[in-house]
């Protein structure tokens, strides 16, 4: 991403942000979040209309219209846009009327009649899903029309940067409100280098995906980008999601109505009310909350078949949402998600259920990430990566990648993955999983393949360092201490 690009979405962030304080996060990002949808929506429509009115009026073109009022009508056909994957937008809810009436003191009521008119012509992939509390929040007409002026000086270009601008603007309001809402912001929002390591080592190319704890849908919207990169219809992606947080909930649906895709996304708590409990799954990923202390291991019932390896602590949910990914797996299912690294080498009960995991021979791949990922905290994470069934020259064996020096500074507080950071680690999955020699993988420092034995001997801990020839990772200091750091910047 080009300097300059940044310093866009960066202004208009701090543009936007100028209300922040006359609301709630929680209910203002919700707002801006709904505005930018709004935007972007208009701007496929009306980019197709252009198309649709060109084509119509061209005397050349086989779709030549020559009445003009027949042209007019045929330009309001809903069917010349759903036929293209794009939603027919309803004149109350067109942005230029919503500019029209930015200045009126009713603009408020009339952005959630946009919204309403929205849901009531798409039910299936909007009903109760947009902000339609633009009248009852405390922002008065001359605050919304500060933040229609704002987002209409967006310039989207043509369709196809459109879509690019529009992405990033997305993810970047997405992820600076992760960072105003603090630790709480990171379970609705998975930084974008994650989740593209994530879908890239699964090597997604379609069928069905699930997420489980899948806050703003940012593993399905790198999926789909995917699969447009590799020239595959985003239609055999069959997106599954479950979340608790409401509003959360709405996001993710927006955030998958404005690519033009749909998902099977169910409120719900994952622990104790699983929305897809026959639900066998190609691809699990996921980005659940880390440590949950009091995730309810009282109410689990011992007959529960997710919970094969042992119910685990109630301090610490991390290993219920690991084994509700196994469970969730089809025979030949992949996982990959993101995890606190304390899971690769806990004791006590959760030590036994990691042992039997992987002489179960269910991990293929571990990889430890630098700090500062995530907006909110510098807590280090790890990747977590399973096979239901591996193939023969991956049995018995777990590829560990050291990535702690990868990554570039975007900032004080944040670091990412750049595509060449992602091509070194992706390749050497791939050369794990087409059965390539280990000389050809191991690399000192950074990539080792590991059996289940040189686990045993390690006491069943996953910690990469141990196997690339790192002599003291940061995950091995005493737990103690590295939660006197992670406190301080949560407090």
């Amino acid at each position: 991403m080009k300097e300059k690009d940044i310093n866009f979405e960066d202004k208009l962030w701090k543009a936007a942000d100028k209300l922040r304080k006359k609301i709630e996060v929680h209910e203002y990002k919700y707002i801006v979040l709904g505005l930018i949808f709004l935007r972007y929506l208009s701007f496929v429509f009306e980019e197709r209309r252009k198309e649709l009115v060109q084509d119509f009026s061209n005397p050349k073109s086989r779709d030549f219209i020559i009445s003009d009022k027949t042209r007019e009508k045929a330009v309001e056909d809903k069917d010349y846009y759903l036929s293209n994957g794009i939603l027919y937008v309803p004149e109350v809810a067109r942005w230029d009327y919503i500019i029209k009436n930015a200045s009126q003191p009713n603009i408020s009521e009339i952005l959630d009649k946009a919204f309403e008119v929205l849901e009531e012509a798409y039910p299936r992939q909007l009903k109760d899903v947009t902000p339609k509390i633009y009248t009852k929040s405390n922002l008065d007409h001359l605050d919304l029309a500060y933040l229609i002026n704002l987002f209409s000086s967006i310039d989207f270009g043509d369709d196809h940067k459109g879509k690019d601008i529009f992405g990033r603007i997305y993810e970047y309001f997405l992820g600076r409100f992760a960072e105003a809402e603090g630790k709480r912001g990171g379970q609705f929002y998975t930084p974008r280098s994650l989740t593209r390591l994530i879908v890239e080592v699964l090597d997604i190319k379609g069928k069905r995906i699930f997420d489980p704890a899948c806050g703003s849908g940012g593993f399905f919207v790198s999926a789909l980008e995917r699969l447009e990169r590799l020239g595959i219809d985003k239609s055999s992606l069959s997106i599954h999601g479950q979340e608790s947080i409401p509003m959360t909930w709405k996001i993710c649906k927006m955030n998958l109505a404005l690519r033009q895709a749909e998902g099977d996304i169910r409120i719900g708590d994952s622990y104790h009310d699983d929305k897809f409990f026959d639900l066998r799954a190609d691809y699990v990923v996921s980005n659940p909350p880390f440590n949950d202390s009091g995730w309810g291991a009282d109410r689990v019932k011992y007959e529960d078949p997710r919970f094969k390896y042992g119910i685990p602590p109630d301090n610490n949910g991390n290993f219920a949402w690991i084994q509700h990914y196994i469970y969730h797996l089809a025979p030949n299912g992949k996982a990959g998600y993101v995890m606190a690294n304390g899971a690769l080498s806990g004791g006590g009960v959760e030590g036994k259920i990691r042992k039997k995991i992987i002489e179960d021979d269910l991990v293929y791949g571990i990889i430890a990430c630098p700090p500062k990922l995530f907006y909110n905290v510098s807590l280090p994470v790890s990747l977590w990566f399973l096979r239901k069934t591996k193939p023969l020259p991956m049995k018995g064996k777990v590829l560990f990648l050291y990535a702690k020096k990868l990554f570039k500074a975007i900032s004080r507080r944040q670091v990412i993955f750049t595509d060449e950071h992602l091509a070194k680690m992706v390749e050497k999955f791939q050369r794990f999983e087409a059965g390539q020699s280990e000389d050809k993988i191991n690399e000192i420092g950074f990539a080792k393949v590991a059996t289940i034995k040189d686990i045993a001997k390690n006491g069943y801990v996953l910690t990469p360092g141990r196997y690339v020839g790192i002599k003291m990772d940061e995950d091995e200091k005493p737990f103690e201490e590295k939660m006197k750091v992670y406190a301080s910047e949560l407090s």
